[in-house]
């Protein structure tokens, strides 16, 4: 009998954890466990009372070049004393691990765990909001030092508008939903992106989803990134702007209020690394519309429907456009 086809798959963690013990590490007693499953899947690996991730790519999304690259990036910044994930040779030095699935070949690394705490999980401070600051200018400056190629993607309006409205257009004709306020928002994201700079420093390698989920806080309270999946060329703003001014905070003014707090402690770090200019934060907010049409046409769209049906994805949608409209009522960007 012919093998039905799939569309994603799950590594058994039983397997891994015997692959790992046997091309990581010298001895066989440790765990791995099926910890979080997104775009990606994400496993919970314990070895001689340390702690690791391992990251299996879902098929078809990132090429062997892109994870490699993705790989150097973190390395470069290793070799510039910057705190942040690591990934871990095997026995025979190679980062990339490669398996033969029923749906396909996916790729796999691990990375080292960072951190005591999950930034989202202690009080948030000036003092932890400046710090975070700093230490993104450093990642931004670092990496000013180094050169990205072709391996990665950009975040720009190709990979965030045009790819996600083509994906949106085609959802609308399974779902009813207001494609024309999306359209309009994302016109005009896309021609205020034109008269931005795309030379450094103000544009360069971007970490691309700095939200306080993929940030951890070590003992000494210094922050730590990791995930650096959606890693590419961007402009800088769009970076901070993932946390210094998040759409997930809120839409009222109470959020709004605390938002621009959160802005101003995170900028007055960053600046003491690295100086913006003004223009670079005005744009700030334009990333935020940015992003919504990435997540609703990419994330959910493009990439979940497999894994959350149609109907997650159907309410994620319906949400966001619903936040967005909010948004968009309390900061008139354009």
């Amino acid at each position: 009998m012919d093998i039905f086809p799939l569309e994603i798959s799950v590594l058994s963690a039983d397997a891994l954890r015997e692959y790992i013990s046997r091309e990581y590490f010298s001895y066989g007693l440790l765990k791995c466990r099926l910890f979080y499953r997104g775009i990606h899947d994400i496993y919970r690996v314990n070895a001689d009372e340390k702690e690791y991730f391992f990251k299996v790519y879902r098929q078809g999304i990132r090429s062997m070049e892109e994870i490699q690259a993705e790989v150097d990036l973190l390395n470069h910044l290793r070799s510039s004393d910057i705190k942040i994930t690591t990934p871990v040779t095997r026995h025979d030095g190679k980062f990339i691990s490669q398996f033969n699935t029923a749906n396909g070949i996916r790729y796999g690394v691990l990375y080292t765990s960072v951190g005591k705490h999950e930034f989202n999980q202690i009080e948030e401070t000036a003092e932890l909001n400046e710090r975070l600051g700093s230490y993104i200018a450093t990642i931004h400056n670092a990496w000013d030092k180094c050169e990205l190629g072709k391996k990665r993607w950009n975040l720009d309006a190709a990979s965030f508008i045009d790819n996600s409205m083509d994906a949106i257009r085609q959802f609308s004709t399974i779902h009813d939903f207001d494609l024309h306020f999306l359209e309009e928002v994302a016109k005009n994201v896309s021609d205020k992106l034109e008269c931005l700079t795309v030379e450094r420093p103000q544009y360069g390698i971007c970490h691309g989803d700095i939200y306080s989920g993929n940030i951890r806080v070590d003992a000494n309270s210094n922050p730590i990134l990791f995930d650096f999946d959606f890693c590419g060329n961007g402009w800088r703003a769009y970076d901070i702007s993932m946390y210094a001014f998040p759409f997930g905070m809120g839409c009222d003014e109470t959020k709004l209020k605390k938002r621009e707090e959160r802005k101003y402690q995170f900028l007055n770090g960053y600046n003491k690394v690295r100086a913006m200019s003004q223009s670079e934060v005005d744009s700030i907010a334009l990333f935020i519309p940015f992003r919504r049409i990435f997540n609703i046409g990419t994330l959910y769209i493009s990439y979940l429907p497999n894994t959350w049906g149609d109907s997650a994805v159907i309410r994620n949608v319906d949400e966001d456009i619903k936040l967005l409209q909010k948004w968009l009522e309390l900061n008139p960007i354009f």
